[in-house]
């Protein structure tokens, strides 16, 4: 199967994605990715989460396969 024609391997589409870079002290990296992995998460996806949660945004959990309330 080629790339034009899309594989049925991996995880589903999140949908459309854009890139977002930051640089924080290297005990905040840690413990952000500490805290996704027992959350079960990503490090993307928990930043997408932290995100949405502080500014009111709504996911579309169907879409994610995530459960940004209960994650608290």
């Amino acid at each position: 199967m080629t790339a034009a024609t899309g594989s049925k391997i991996g995880r589903p589409s999140k949908g459309a994605r854009e890139a977002l870079r930051g640089k924080v002290p290297s005990p905040t990296k840690r413990a952000a990715e500490a805290r996704a992995k027992r959350l079960g998460m990503t490090l993307t996806d928990y930043l997408d989460w932290l995100i949405r949660r502080d500014t009111g945004l709504q996911a579309d959990n169907a879409q994610e396969g995530l459960n940004f309330t209960d994650a608290a």
